[in-house]
């Protein structure tokens, strides 16, 4: 007699079949492609490529005299909400420049972020102001993690298991097209203009971090342009473990030994120096032997903050890397830089007791770590680089003489940072309630409107945007 369990057996078995049949139907995860030949930059300045989704490749802001960027931390649904937030805020926020009243919103130049941070970001860049009145029922009050369940549990969703270029994020890359955005490839975000958007996804192969920009995508001699959003985002927001990565090819043989002017210049040996450093990771991109394959997961694994990329940017906007690509900052006179950070606090709990066994506990405390351990020497490093562009800036502006082409005195220049988080929500009770909120991708919808709310206050209420708004008179 056969044992009483038989039948479960066989219908878990029947349901890998038909997992099994229907996969084949699944095919491989799309792939980038790669550079076209006449989008190769001929003769030995500049970048790899022409063209394309770069943040040289966007002219002078509208506002030439002030540098708005903002940076969204990761942190899943609570992050998104919580960005979102401060978009509204920044919609809603008046500022006045040349005798002409607009909104902050209005003024953003440059946005990176990582992870749940990513879905706000990529969202506004593509579709602007429709944000405001689509992105709840799109994204915010959709039960997200429904579809990672269906993903692990539905038979004929189980696909990824049984094709070895099919995972479960190309799976959630399919969800959040369908949701939100519609097939849309970063040539529709080029095509948007201003502001530049930077997501960014972790390189689990050579542990750094890596932006979803023609600049990144040189070095693989890939063409972003015709690459999908919703791939991005989803690298962004690929948790270890619950999702696989989404993963890229490397054309680099394609690409000769063309690479970019600023690696070339690259002459220091010293490790501290951040422009070496940089050149040493992207030379790991340039030797096709050591990269054929880029493995990508969460941004938040190299920086939840996302303000790394930003530094990037900002190192390039600068002109550090070489003369080639610099910037006219003459005009330039304001700068801040906003990070919408919707991170959960650590509340230490689990060291009240005695032991740490669970695995929700164990994989919360490891990944919790890993990914918080260094946003405080990060926000020091971004005062640090802005303070860097104002001193930047001011170089730029007094090699014209005591007063600058706008009239002006040439040493006119200002920095702001300002961090906005739930740490900074004043409310105690409501502070604790906003920074308990788990970290996933489904949040009741009177959870989303608190975070919102949260977002929106920190805005209005923070001394540095208004120090910012201030100074512009």
């Amino acid at each position: 007699m056969p044992p009483a369990h038989a039948p479960w057996l066989g219908r878990i078995a029947a349901a890998f079949l038909a997992a099994s049949f229907l996969g084949g139907c699944t095919g491989a995860a799309m792939l980038n492609k790669p550079l076209p030949q006449e989008a190769l930059a001929t003769g030995g300045a500049g970048p790899i490529s022409h063209g394309g989704y770069r943040p040289l490749g966007f002219k002078q802001n509208s506002t030439p005299e002030a540098l708005v960027l903002v940076a969204f931390s990761g942190g899943g649904k609570r992050s998104a909400a919580f960005g979102y937030g401060v978009l509204k805020g920044l919609r809603d926020y008046p500022v006045t420049l040349d005798g002409k009243p607009q909104s902050l919103l209005s003024m953003l130049d440059m946005t990176a972020s990582v992870s749940g941070g990513s879905f706000p970001a990529a969202y506004y860049g593509l579709y602007r102001d429709k944000i405001f009145t689509d992105f709840d029922k799109d994204f915010l009050s959709q039960d997200i993690e429904s579809y990672i369940w269906g993903t692990y549990l539905l038979p004929w969703r189980l696909g990824w298991a049984f094709t070895s270029h099919y995972g479960t994020n190309d799976r959630m890359a399919e969800v959040y097209d369908d949701l939100m955005f519609h097939g849309a490839t970063f040539a529709d975000l080029e095509s948007k203009g201003r502001p530049f958007v930077s997501i960014d996804a972790t390189d689990v192969d050579h542990e750094t971090a890596f932006p979803f920009m023609q600049d990144q995508f040189d070095l693989i001699c890939s063409d972003l342009t015709s690459y999908p959003i919703a791939r991005a985002v989803a690298a962004s927001n690929g948790f270890p473990v619950i999702f696989t990565p989404i993963t890229l090819k490397s054309y680099r043989p394609d690409c000769g030994s063309r690479e970019p002017a600023w690696i070339r210049a690259d002459t220091s040996s010293d490790p501290l120096d951040r422009v070496h450093q940089e050149a040493e990771i992207a030379r790991k991109y340039l030797d096709a032997d050591a990269t054929k394959w880029v493995h990508l997961m969460d941004g938040g694994i190299s920086d939840n903050l996302a303000m790394r990329e930003m530094l990037n940017i900002v190192m390039v906007i600068t002109g550090e890397e070489t003369t080639e690509r610099k910037f006219d900052l003459t005009h330039l006179r304001r700068i801040i830089l906003i990070s919408a950070d919707g991170q959960a606090a650590n509340t230490g709990q689990t060291a009240k007791e005695r032991d740490l066994s669970s695995l929700g506990q164990i994989f919360s405390a490891v990944s919790g770590t890993q990914i918080d351990s260094y946003n405080f020497e990060t926000m020091i490093l971004a005062k640090q680089v802005i303070d860097k562009l104002q001193d930047a800036v001011k170089t730029q502006r007094c090699a014209q003489g005591p007063i600058a082409a706008d009239g002006r005195p040439c040493g006119d220049v200002q920095s702001f940072f300002a961090h906005l988080s739930l740490s900074g929500v004043t409310d105690p009770k409501e502070r604790e309630y906003l920074q308990r909120i788990p970290t996933g991708l489904t949040i009741d919808k009177p959870d989303v409107d608190r975070l919102v709310n949260a977002g929106q206050t920190q805005v209005m209420t923070s001394r540095d945007i208004q120090a910012f708004r201030d100074s512009l008179k």
